[in-house]
């Protein structure tokens, strides 16, 4: 607040008598040279204190014009930062997009090889199968021949062995007619030699 002036009193002082004629003229005069100067220096501070406002208007001016500037800055890097971010978000989504259709194609593909894949599973399941029902069936056809031939085999010894027996019995029957004969021969010529066949 500015400082107040002291404004001097223009009441008349008590005991004072108030002069005539010419006394009342310099009264008038003096309290109007008081007014005067009260109300230049009433002036002088009203001029000052002007000055102070308008200094603080430019003052306040430029603070509100700095301010104004910071809050423009501040908006447009908000702006910018709002900008960045829809544009990073608008690419977020592109990729992600790209991202997602590549992979639904990736799930397609493999969907189409793990079809393809138990398809093939299938077929060599069911042709395992066959092959083994079919091996299966040829050992045991080979089974029933061996089976077959062990017997055949073993019908053939049985009569090869009967036949040498029955050849061997033969064969012995003719080797003791013919030691025999070859006995009864040798006895003979002892006998002519004139020994005794037994004492040998």
């Amino acid at each position: 607040m500015p400082p107040k002036l002291k404004v001097k009193s223009l009441k008349k002082k008590k005991g004072t008598k108030p002069k005539d004629g010419a006394g009342s003229v310099e009264e008038k005069f003096r309290k109007a040279t008081l007014e005067v100067d009260v109300l230049q220096d009433h002036l002088a501070l009203q001029r000052q204190v002007t000055r102070q406002a308008q200094q603080r208007k430019y003052e306040l001016r430029g603070k509100v014009q700095e301010l104004q500037e910071d809050v423009q800055d501040e908006r447009d890097e908000k702006q910018a930062i709002y900008s960045e971010m829809t544009r990073q978000h608008r690419d977020l989504e592109q990729q992600s997009s790209a991202r997602i259709q590549h992979l639904e194609g990736e799930v397609a593909e493999l969907k189409l090889q793990l079809s393809e894949s138990q398809q093939a599973y299938e077929s060599l399941s069911e042709e395992s199968e066959r092959v083994t029902k079919e091996k299966e069936a040829e050992i045991e056809e080979l089974k029933k021949q061996v089976e077959s031939m062990e017997t055949e085999y073993e019908h053939i010894l049985h009569s090869s062995l009967d036949q040498i027996l029955s050849k061997l019995a033969l064969a012995g029957q003719q080797w003791e007619k013919e030691a025999l004969t070859i006995h009864q021969q040798y006895k003979r010529m002892l006998q002519d030699c004139g020994l005794n066949p037994l004492d040998i």
